[in-house]
């Protein structure tokens, strides 16, 4: 059967040629994934050191972690602008060079000023890159493999953060701090390299006038004509009025709520905290705290590698139904491990969240992000979502010590269990079945107003052009 008659999630086994471009487009996911799980978590397992460099109360500690997080802000807004004008290949490249070079100051010890300006840089390097990366493996991957190669992304971030929580284990007592953060160098040098390799996505350059060069990128990453636009359109001004057109200001709405759930759900607390977390749950500090920090990680990638398989097999829509339920299970087992002091209930709690959160909440929001925004809006819309993710991971990071010891834990881990359920209910209301579905056939059915829910059901004939 010809490529001309087959839908795209029926399409044959890609060729040699076409493996090789899915491997480009996933190294991406996978190198800004790592930067962005790593940056993030590798302040959890030496905060307590930092804390004591520095001189630093709950306040300070708060501020310190949360200056990355609010940079990330910042960086997620100017990715709209850098990606749309210069290409995502031109902002991936700023994010791994601010990576190296904040690790690479980072390495040398210095003092609370540079130290803070380091993870600033790199913190603005990670919002850049949570917004370009996603945004460039969705436009570069096969849609037939759409889900999986977007969602290494998020696999990436959970290697990030277990590489983040195994060094302060494994080299406990041996490396200083500061060269346990600053072996951030090396993922920062990989990014920069598959930056130099991989082309520019063949999307950008259609909407930029570059047929040409976009068939050339479209045949270095294996994608075939049914993987792209049937012709160059140049992308017209997205002006106020383009907000409100069709179903825009719902899908808007929808991911930036995904993100405000993923953040809102707890994740985030376990991300910059999870040592002093399991104290509170009656581990010894140190070694103990690390090593329960450690296993938490494994699950969390063990069950993304999980989310990766059933992706676009089960498809988005069930994984997070099923994925919010569970997570409020396992977040009310926590609270109940706070009531009756039991630390085996509260660490089994925690691995059923984790497990549930890394196939649900932890990638649709990038993957939903990725394949809902319309071409004429994608930049900015993409860069809103991100920009909504991080502030509200900002205020867990800032708020999350202030609130256990204004509240206490069990209110805090009762908050996020609420999170989870109306997760479970905005799943089940709102939020598209999309595997398979062409990107072009999304955007007209966003563009004609369908709703939430129908967004990957309407599709168009299958009539792929030549590229």
């Amino acid at each position: 059967m010809s490529w001309q008659k087959m839908p795209p999630d029926k399409a044959p086994v890609p060729s040699g040629s076409a493996w090789r471009g899915l491997l480009r487009a996933g190294s991406v996911s996978i190198c800004f994934g790592l930067v962005f799980g790593f940056s993030t978590a590798i302040i959890a397992g030496v905060l307590d050191d930092v804390a004591k460099a520095y001189a630093l109360g709950t306040a300070a500690t708060e501020t310190m972690v949360a200056a990355l997080v609010f940079s990330a802000f910042l960086g997620a807004i100017a990715a709209s602008p850098v990606t749309s004008y210069l290409g995502r290949r031109a902002g991936l490249g700023l994010a791994s060079l601010l990576v190296l070079g904040g690790y690479t100051v980072i390495l040398f010890e210095p003092d609370a000023r540079l130290f803070m300006a380091a993870r600033i840089a790199i913190g603005f390097a990670v919002g850049l890159s949570s917004m370009a990366a996603p945004m460039y493996a969705g436009e570069a991957s096969p849609t037939r493999y759409r889900g999986a190669i977007v969602s290494m992304f998020q696999l990436a971030v959970t290697l990030g953060i277990l590489a983040a929580y195994a060094l302060p284990l494994f080299f406990f007592g041996t490396l200083a701090w500061f060269q346990i953060i600053g072996t951030g160098v090396v993922i920062g040098g990989a990014a920069l390299v598959v930056t130099l390799v991989v082309p520019e996505s063949p999307r950008w350059l259609l909407a930029r006038g570059k047929p040409v060069q976009a068939k050339k990128a479209a045949r270095v990453l294996g994608l075939s004509a049914v993987d792209l636009p049937s012709a160059p359109k140049r992308p017209r001004t997205a002006g106020p009025r383009t907000l409100f057109q069709g179903a825009i200001p719902m899908v808007l709405v929808l991911c930036g709520s995904l993100f405000v759930l993923q953040n809102l759900s707890g994740i985030d607390a376990f991300l910059y905290y999870a040592p002093r977390v399991f104290e509170g749950l009656g581990f010894d500090k140190g070694v103990a705290a690390l090593t329960a920090t450690f296993a938490l990680g494994a699950i969390n990638v063990v069950s993304t590698l999980i989310a990766i398989r059933l992706m676009d097999r089960l498809g988005r829509r069930p994984l997070i139904v099923v994925g919010s339920a569970v997570m409020t299970l396992g977040l009310l087992s926590v609270v109940g491990a706070q009531v009756t002091g039991s630390a085996t209930l509260g660490l089994v709690g925690l691995c059923i969240y984790i497990a549930a959160f890394a196939a649900s909440l932890g990638p649709i929001p990038y993957v939903m992000m990725s394949e809902l925004f319309p071409t004429r809006i994608r930049e900015p819309g993409i860069a809103a979502a991100s920009a909504t993710s991080w502030l509200f991971n900002g205020g867990v990071a800032f708020f999350f010590l202030s609130a256990v010891e204004s509240f206490g834990t069990v209110t805090v881990f009762l908050f996020f269990a609420g999170i989870c359920f109306l997760s479970l209910i905005i799943g089940i209301l709102f939020v598209p079945e999309t595997k398979g579905v062409p990107l072009e056939d999304i955007e007209e059915n966003v563009l004609q107003g369908i709703g939430l829910r129908d967004l990957g059901t309407h599709r168009r004939t299958f009539a792929p052009q030549k590229v």
